[in-house]
């Protein structure tokens, strides 16, 4: 009888499991897609529409700058009071609408004088849709341009400004005009639409959206099928046995999506999987059981994901990064955890990226944790992180010789770094660990153009 209720209990125990582990399974999978997919058109349609804008704002200036030349700054005042009498007011007018006429993405040309009163016309060009403003008619300042004022007013030189009302989307690029004592006489104004720019990322967001729902379809159908394998098991053994192929799934997943990531950086590739080669080991030497040193060897897989969400020209830039250029790339632990936190069956994947650049001295990003309130785990991916940015090869550069790297890692201990990983990382040095069997002898102290080591420098 006791038996019989504790082969019952088991079973019923076996039940919970299976169907937790069936959850969590098809949860993952699903999670991993979506995550990865959104923030994949994220940047696809911020790097697009960058690149457009770039690309407009270059052309709109261009323009301005050019008609700039052509505008006789003796005449603006005799222009705006007079009109087209005066003499050489239609020849340039013909030249401006040689130019707009032939710059097809402009939908706007004019040249007008900034006074406190509004905008007075001295050229404007006709449009299939809007007739010409006549010389010296005011017209009012678009509320875009109300924080410009001052400059405008003082004749300087403004940054193209993006608006989107009535006239629809548009990048306006104004350029002074100066006369020959250095003032500011009027403006050369030119509008770039931007229209195409939003219907072709619309018709993006439809196909990429698709391809998607296909993939998602993929797999659901992967799922249901490992979902329906669960159900056949009968037994304790082929549930154990179930549920490290299942591990081992999950692995290949993860390590697929970190090496996507990897992809994305040409100076890194193999970054993520020789950090969690690294993770794993210094776990081990500190002692953690066998689940815990595999579990973050997952989590430093996925400790660069937020790199998905850089651009890839500051990522892949070899030389100095700008100020602006470097906050861009400290965003990717925000980026990665974002990314990862949904993932409600897996929280721990969200905290290496959010973290592995902290430091004990409270000097890392992005919060300026200090000593044990970084996590555990994140105090490993640091060691690990920082060696192999010292200890590989990249496109510009050799590795650092592998003894120059050991020490630089014990110069930052406690500081940089947490003191006991070190010691780890220390004691496996010593027994031959992380040195590459072709280890030249280069003795190289050339500073490593790494994020951790950018930071500190800059602290």
């Amino acid at each position: 009888m006791n038996n019989e209720k504790k082969s019952n209990t088991d079973q019923d125990v076996y039940e919970a499991r299976r169907r937790k582990r069936r959850f969590r399974l098809i949860v993952i999978l699903i999670m991993l897609v979506v995550i990865l997919t959104t923030v994949n058109i994220g940047v696809s349609v911020f790097l697009y529409t960058g690149t457009i804008k770039d690309n407009r704002i270059k052309t709109v200036s261009g323009i301005t700058r050019q008609i700039a030349y052509f505008i006789d700054t003796d005449k603006v005042d005799e222009y705006i009071s007079k009109g087209r009498d005066v003499p050489g007011y239609k020849e340039t007018e013909d030249i401006l609408y040689n130019i707009f006429n032939n710059s097809a993405e402009i939908k706007y040309l004019y040249v007008l004088k900034i006074t406190p009163e509004g905008c007075c016309i001295v050229f404007d060009m006709e449009t299939e849709d809007n007739d010409a403003y006549t010389p010296g008619e005011m017209i009012a300042f678009e509320e875009a341009f109300l924080p410009y004022l001052p400059e405008l007013y003082a004749g300087k030189d403004i940054e193209p400004i993006e608006s989107n009302d009535v006239t629809g989307w548009v990048i306006t690029d104004y350029s002074p005009v100066y006369d020959k004592n250095g003032n500011c006489v009027c403006y050369v104004g030119a509008d770039i639409s931007m229209t195409d720019v939003s219907e072709n990322v619309h018709e993006f967001l439809i196909k990429i959206s698709l391809s998607c729902a296909l993939i998602l379809l993929l797999i659901l159908l992967v799922a249901l099928k490992l979902s329906n394998d669960f159900n056949k098991i009968s037994n304790w053994e082929e549930l154990k046995k179930k549920e490290e192929q299942n591990k081992l799934l999950i692995r290949e997943i993860v390590t697929a999506f970190s090496k996507a990531v990897d992809m994305k950086d040409k100076y890194t590739n193999g970054h993520s999987i020789r950090v969690a080669k690294y993770t794993a080991m210094l776990a081990k030497e500190l002692g953690l059981d066998d689940e815990t040193v595999e579990q973050y060897y997952d989590i430093a897989l996925m400790h660069d994901v937020g790199k998905i969400g850089v651009p890839e020209d500051v990522l892949n830039k070899p030389g100095k990064l700008t100020d602006e250029e470097f906050e861009a790339i400290k965003s990717h632990t925000t980026m990665g955890y974002n990314a990862l936190k949904e993932i409600s069956v897996m929280p721990e994947l969200a905290i290496g990226a959010a973290s592995h650049h902290e430091r004990p001295d409270g000097k890392g990003y992005p919060k300026g944790l200090k000593g044990d309130e970084i996590p555990r785990v994140a105090q490993v991916i640091a060691v690990a992180d920082t060696f192999d940015a010292m200890y590989s090869n990249r496109p510009y550069r050799k590795r650092m010789n592998f003894d120059k790297a050991v020490s630089i890692i014990k110069e930052v201990s406690g500081t940089q770094l947490a003191s006991d990983v070190v010691d780890a990382f220390l004691r496996l040095a010593d027994k031959g660990a992380f040195r590459s069997s072709d280890n030249d002898s280069d003795e190289s102290t050339e500073n490593i153009n790494n994020i951790r080591q950018k930071y500190d420098d800059e602290k």
